[in-house]
């Protein structure tokens, strides 16, 4: 190996040592669970979300978590249990989640 190519290999070694890590932000928000279709909400109350690499994850008050992983195209998600998720609104107020096998839709509405 030349001198150039063993400089370079302990420079990204030095500096891979001294940066820290890239964690997810996760933002205060108010999350609302509709059931089934249904107009008025099952579920409300103070939330978390953070996005990281397109991975999202929504933890509620009550300890229940949402973990989404991106699909194929934009906005396509499946949860942990392989279900598919649609985000079919986004802006920088709110995103709505929808379940379609089961008419589920989470409404998280940022602080």
């Amino acid at each position: 190996m030349t001198m150039k190519a063993n400089f370079a290999l302990l420079l990204v070694a030095i500096t891979s040592l001294t940066i820290p890590a890239v964690r997810a932000d996760s933002v205060g928000a108010t999350c609302e669970f509709y059931r089934h279709g249904d107009a008025k909400h099952d579920r409300w109350g103070a939330c978390s979300f953070s996005q990281q690499q397109g991975y999202i994850d929504i933890r509620l008050k009550n300890g229940a978590t949402f973990n989404l992983s991106p699909r194929n195209d934009a906005n396509q998600y499946k949860d942990g249990e392989g279900n598919k998720v649609d985000r079919t609104e986004s802006s920088s107020d709110r995103q709505v989640f929808e379940w379609k096998s089961d008419q589920q839709k989470l409404v998280v509405e940022f602080d």
